[in-house]
């Protein structure tokens, strides 16, 4: 029955992710901020359908952003956050370029137009920050995972990379703080990805638990007030640090 289900799954993903990448081709044509801003909004979509292919059942608390635009943060735990925050707001998405190897995810992470980030080099990461600002100045969420790296989720948060946090403070944008946590029950494999642990045997295990159960909680919007950027970081970690524990 597993097998079935995880077959099924695989090739619900593909054909779903295929209609989704047909439904955006006319934004990816357009180009520009207005055809981004439409790209997010079907990725949104995109993940809606994965979640319901999956499983993954997302519940929300706090009060979600009104906000035009910002700079969502959260802890991070596992790939499947991609699908647990995208499903939940209209986001532009920042990974890391090594992504873009990663198999079937990579290449849809490319086609909702993502801010690829670059560490190993200092002229990207700067055009990495005015990408950054202008996103989110153009009315967009943005969502970061400051940590740098996933983690178990059960030993708290790690100190966040400052970085990202300029990109708020110099266009004077809104931060929003997120907690994002995962049930698991006895004797199911973890959705958490961390660690030394290899990506397609863990997918492999991930598509054939019955259901996922996500918690997201929307914590108070955070001003950037002029903060200089490492004391805002570690401002933001330490409230989200709290509630998470």
């Amino acid at each position: 029955m597993s097998l079935f289900l995880r077959l099924y799954r695989i090739t619900a993903i593909i054909l779903w992710s295929a209609i989704a990448a047909l439904l955006t081709l006319p934004y990816q044509l357009i180009g520009g901020w207005k055809g981004i801003k439409n790209i997010s909004r079907f990725t949104c979509l995109w993940n809606k359908g994965i979640a319901k292919i999956i499983g993954l059942h997302v519940k929300i608390s706090g009060k979600i952003p009104d906000v035009p635009g910002g700079l969502v943060v959260s802890n991070h735990i596992s790939y499947i956050d991609i699908v647990t925050h995208g499903s939940t707001l209209p986001l532009r998405y920042s990974p890391k370029s090594d992504i873009l190897k990663w198999p079937v995810l990579g290449w849809y992470m490319g086609l909702s137009r993502p801010i690829w980030t670059n560490r190993r080099s200092k002229k990207a990461s700067r055009k990495t920050l005015r990408d950054f600002t202008k996103t989110m100045k153009k009315g967009m969420y943005l969502i970061v995972y400051p940590e740098g790296t996933s983690t178990d989720g059960k030993s708290g948060i790690l100190p966040f990379k400052s970085t990202s946090f300029e990109a708020a403070i110099t266009g004077n944008i809104p931060i929003i703080p997120v907690i994002t946590r995962y049930k698991q029950r006895p004797g199911e494999p973890t959705v958490a990805w961390y660690g030394d642990m290899t990506l397609l045997p863990h997918v492999w295990q991930m598509l054939k638990l019955p259901s996922i159960e996500a918690e997201v909680k929307f914590l108070p919007i955070i001003l950037p007030d002029r903060k200089p950027r490492k004391e805002l970081a570690s401002y933001v970690h330490d409230m989200m640090e709290r509630e998470y524990a």
